[in-house]
């Protein structure tokens, strides 16, 4: 897919530096305004990748330069017909694992005493997760982020009560309680996690709390189901201690792991098991909830 990248130098910078961010430009691939998707990892096994990378002058670009696309640009609009070309092997649509998701977040925060009232949902894409973010966590304030202005346009017009943006310059610095994101790291470059992580943790309030959902890659079905979506077939997922490993660098306290939807549909009337099974690595999908230090 085509796409350009920004690589924003603020995510490495101490916090309450004011920086200016370092630009290159990179075709083709996923393009998180900050983060770059890999390409096919059966292209990556074959051969090296290749970069085609353009180091840029430090400052923001001018009204001359090429817009930034993503690759979900592409599918913004049948966003949901790609995406369930892979769940339908589940037995369930998405609105059943965003439900889910939220669900169980909440009841994790419930327990710890946690309570969001601003949240940053980072990758968005279309919205999704925000109705049950909404009305689950009772929030008072929430914002999606995500580089596909197309998918953003999206979402606005979906849900018109909530705020988007594609620019990561519109997410505020220690503003938020809770972050959230499903699903988008296997969309990044491993070179490139740590500057996403570092967003995260610099837009969270001290205290606030990470819930990071990724595909489990020690399930054989989710290979299955991502090998049938379109924007998934060149994703590399990570192991969840990959993702704990990822977050404490980025300089989070892991608080928790879990592993959710383990019953397909054809199952469901063994769900009410889970709970007890959220331990082993059984899931299509993890928890790592994480938390920013609080101040001394």
């Amino acid at each position: 897919m085509p796409g350009w990248t920004r690589l924003c130098s603020a995510c490495a910078s101490p916090p309450g530096a004011r920086v200016s961010p370092s630009w290159a430009w990179r075709a083709p691939g996923r393009m998180w305004r900050g983060f770059t998707k890999t390409r096919s990892t059966r292209r990556l096994r074959k051969a090296p990748l290749r970069r085609t990378d353009t180091p840029m002058p430090d400052a923001a670009p001018s009204a001359n330069d090429p817009p930034p696309r993503a690759e979900f640009d592409a599918f913004a609009e049948d966003y949901d017909q790609a995406l369930n070309r892979g769940l339908k092997f589940s037995g369930e649509t998405k609105e059943y694992f965003a439900e889910g998701r939220v669900n169980w977040l909440r009841a994790r925060l419930s327990a710890a005493g946690h309570t969001a009232e601003r949240c940053l949902d980072f990758g968005c894409g279309t919205g999704t997760a925000f109705p049950y973010l909404q009305a689950g966590l009772s929030l008072e304030d929430y914002l999606g982020y995500d580089p596909s202005s197309e998918s953003v346009k999206e979402a606005g017009g979906l849900h018109p009560r909530a705020k988007f943006t594609a620019d990561a310059g519109d997410v505020p610095e220690s503003a938020f309680d809770l972050a959230f994101t499903n699903g988008v790291f296997h969309h990044i470059l491993p070179e490139h996690r740590a500057q996403a992580a570092r967003l995260v943790w610099r837009a969270l309030k001290p205290g606030g709390w990470f819930a990071f959902w990724e595909n489990n890659r020690w399930n054989p079905v989710v290979h299955f189901m991502m090998s049938r979506v379109p924007f998934d077939r060149d994703a590399q997922m990570l192991f969840p201690h990959q993702a704990r490993a990822l977050l404490r660098d980025a300089g989070f306290q892991i608080v928790l792991g879990d592993s959710l939807f383990v019953f397909p549909g054809s199952l469901k009337m063994l769900r009410p098991l889970e709970p007890l099974l959220c331990k082993l690595p059984l899931g299509g999908q993890y928890l790592v909830l994480a938390r920013k230090p609080p101040l001394a």
